[in-house]
């Protein structure tokens, strides 16, 4: 069953905007109209609210609403895959810790938490939004807001020669029946906040900037030429997959209460024999629970015969949830043991590593593309925070590059050993922070490592001065003789 998409009248001409801003807002509602109804399906499908379309056969309609059987696949093909893309920090040519001193804005802005958030919302529906806005004077906003923007509520346009957007929308309220009442239009040179009523929608106001581009950058998941704004993790085939699980969990649940007991099949009695003295029927599930059992031999002296019906099997609706876990799997790259599929004989390093790899090298692409937007994020927010357009941006700030860890994820054990192999055939690696990062040690770990460092080293330079001096006092003055007696 498909959501129903949101209604939303797309304006001709807005009150107190310009013409080409107009344009830009109705060709930006119009996009986001057409998509709303799939990402509302996406998250149903994620969130385990989306209901079934029955093929009717083998579920009885009564039982359909007396039953509550889910599938969580959907959200491991999204958590399996943005656990191992974990932001590190930024790094530039210098090579210095905190080059643009941004900790103070990234760590106010709770940075390495919006990433995680924006990863996430990026493989639900294909692409998330990064919003960088000055704060607001006489308010207690850092001096450079960074916020973010699922697909569900935000759109873009995509400029395909410049590689970045031409405009933004963002819907940041909704009304009781989850319509948009609220807008920002972002576009190259101005911010305007827009006002939507039953009477249309009206600018309230705008805020001219001298970035150059627009102040919002997407991060999309396997983007492509012809769909720069990515795919979603939860596709058409996952769904599918889902739709199948589900059917297969509602079957598997009525056979087991149907054939919980095993079945009885009584020849040769008489109706007589399960009813009461006043005729009434006694319940068979009373007489065939209970601790003694007779019947009476027939009127031809033979005694009724018993026969036990064998359970059902439960292995065949285990081999297709095996089979639909495999074609999940193969469909998302998460190993099949991630799904509750657990083979009998235990698995080896190499196969461990060999049902990840996929996964893994998925998650080097995803963080590679992911890591030009958010570049353009720190440059953004450095830009405005200095009043700068990009285009003078100093030459460091041009080539900042995003931090990542590593998404093999390898033990301390493997990642230590390979380390020190390393550094024995090029000793001037130990001296440097990527060996610590190499090590799964973090940015604030590094730094914290390179700081106590640096003072233990001054305090041993300061012990061996301090040494030296009570020798040299401590030592007799040339020439002179000893003091008898001492």
């Amino acid at each position: 069953m498909t959501a129903a998409p949101l209604t939303v009248n797309v304006p001709t001409s807005v009150v107190g905007l310009s013409d080409d801003d107009a344009e830009l807002m109705g060709r930006l509602l119009t996009q986001w109209s057409r998509k709303v109804g799939r990402n509302v399906l996406r998250a149903r499908y994620r969130l385990m609210h989306q209901e079934l379309a029955w093929l009717g056969a083998s579920v009885p309609e009564y039982m359909r609403h007396q039953l509550d059987v889910v599938c969580g696949w959907p959200d491991k093909a999204v958590t399996a895959l943005s656990s191992r893309c974990m932001w590190d920090g930024v790094t530039s040519p210098s090579g210095q810790d905190d080059p643009f001193d941004l900790a103070a804005i990234l760590g106010q802005n709770r940075f390495d938490v919006l990433v995680p958030e924006l990863i996430d919302a990026e493989l639900t529906y294909s692409c998330s939004f990064a919003v960088v806005m000055p704060g607001q004077e006489g308010t207690d906003d850092p001096p450079v807001v960074v916020t973010g923007a699922d697909a569900q509520w935000a759109t873009g346009l995509w400029d395909a020669r410049r590689r970045h957007l031409e405009a933004g929308l963002v819907l940041d309220s909704r009304d009781d029946l989850g319509r948009p009442i609220g807008a920002l239009l972002l576009t190259r040179t101005h911010v305007t906040r827009l006002a939507r009523s039953d009477r249309g929608w009206t600018a309230l106001a705008r805020m001219d900037h001298a970035l150059g581009r627009v102040p919002m950058e997407a991060l999309a998941y396997r983007p492509s030429l012809g769909r720069p704004f990515g795919h979603s993790r939860i596709s058409r085939e996952v769904m599918s997959i889902v739709d199948r699980a589900v059917r297969a969990g509602y079957r598997t649940e009525i056979s087991s209460d149907l054939y919980a007991a095993p079945a009885l099949l009584l020849l040769g009695a008489d109706e007589a024999m399960f009813q009461d003295e006043s005729g009434q029927p006694t319940p068979l599930w009373t007489w065939y629970m209970g601790r003694l059992k007779s019947l009476p031999k027939d009127e031809d002296g033979e005694l009724p015969k018993l026969e036990v019906i064998p359970q059902q099997s439960m292995q065949p609706f285990l081999d297709v949830k095996r089979q639909l876990a495999a074609e999940f799997a193969a469909a998302t790259n998460v190993p099949i043991s991630s799904l509750g599929i657990v083979s009998d004989n235990p698995s080896s390093a190499e196969a461990i590593y060999a049902a990840k790899e996929d996964l893994v090298i998925e998650a080097q692409a995803l963080n590679r593309v992911n890591g030009h937007a958010l570049n353009r994020v720190i440059q953004d927010i450095v830009c405005i925070r200095d009043g700068i357009p990009t285009s003078q941006m100093p030459d460091d700030l041009t080539r900042v590059s995003t931090r990542w860890r590593n998404p093999a994820m390898p033990s301390v054990v493997s990642q230590s050993d390979a380390m020190v192999k390393q550094i024995q055939a090029i000793p001037a690696l130990a001296d440097t922070d990527v060996a610590l990062e190499e090590l799964g040690y973090t940015g604030e770990q590094i730094t914290r490592i390179r700081s106590q460092l640096r003072r233990a080293g001054a305090r041993s330079v300061l012990d061996q001065l301090s040494a030296g001096a009570s020798a040299a006092a401590d030592a007799p003055v040339a020439g002179s003789a000893p003091v008898e007696g001492a």
